[in-house]
């Protein structure tokens, strides 16, 4: 029995070369795609079905969790593939789900194959539970110091401290960073709001977000705006102001 198996990763040279090592050391493997995306990765998993996904941790701009959020498949097993240290892969460990590091050792590729053939032949497959739980494991594990902003073009990698304050602009957002710089990113504030540190960033206005470590001053005098560190005045939206007093432990 040959087991089918789809690999996802936003880097098409791992792709070959995860192709490679398991084409000439894992000949129980058939492999029937590969993807470099969240979306293209959903489709498909759901609609070839493998039994096993070769699942990239990091995928531009969402992850392998995003992936699995949405495929509807369900007999299905995962093997993560990670650049992650050795502290954060406790995480999979500890949740028994399957995982091999980067740069990928052969060895360890064929012991995974092996004991994921091994399960599959008895019906055993990746549950949503292990997965939830492997995902907060390595949340709470690895935590990032910086954000990634994708503009149309990039991806850059800015420090937290390093973010005064973004501005909605549309569709896109706009973030002003220390030194006069700034970024347009090609996601909406609100998609950002949901993933910042709600303990360093608040968000005072419909149109704003600010990082709490560059409010020089908040103005209550005339109207209710933040100072930030660049001289700018940013407005606090009436509903907003009380939460933010809330928040500083004003009230």
């Amino acid at each position: 029995m040959k087991i089918s198996a789809i690999i996802v990763d936003d880097e098409v040279n791992n792709i070959d070369l995860l192709k490679h090592f398991l084409e000439k050391y894992c000949p129980v493997v058939h492999i029937v795609g590969s993807a470099s995306s969240k979306e293209e990765a959903v489709r498909y998993i759901n609609s070839l079905q493998p039994d096993v996904v070769f699942l990239d941790v990091v995928l531009n701009n969402s992850t392998g969790f995003d992936v699995l959020e949405e495929v509807t498949h369900s007999n299905l097993k995962v093997i993560f593939v990670t650049s992650y240290d050795q502290y954060a892969v406790r995480a999979f460990k500890y949740n028994s789900v399957d995982y091999i590091l980067k740069p990928i050792d052969i060895e360890e590729l064929v012991i995974a194959v092996n004991r994921v053939y091994k399960e599959i032949e008895n019906s055993t497959y990746t549950s949503q539970e292990q997965i939830l739980r492997a995902q907060k494991g390595l949340d709470a594990t690895y935590q990032f110091d910086f954000l990634a902003i994708p503009s149309m073009d990039k991806i850059e990698f800015v420090d937290f401290d390093d973010i005064i304050y973004l501005k909605s602009d549309g569709r896109y957002t706009v973030f002003y960073l220390i030194e006069s710089k700034k970024i347009t990113a090609s996601k909406n504030l609100g998609e950002f709001e949901s993933t910042l540190d709600t303990n360093l960033f608040f968000r005072i206005h419909n149109s704003y977000i600010v990082n709490l470590k560059h409010v020089v001053k908040i103005n209550k005098a005339v109207g209710a705006y933040c100072e930030m560190s660049n001289r700018e005045a940013l407005p606090i939206a009436k509903r907003r102001q009380d939460a933010l007093s809330k928040f500083l432990g004003l009230k």
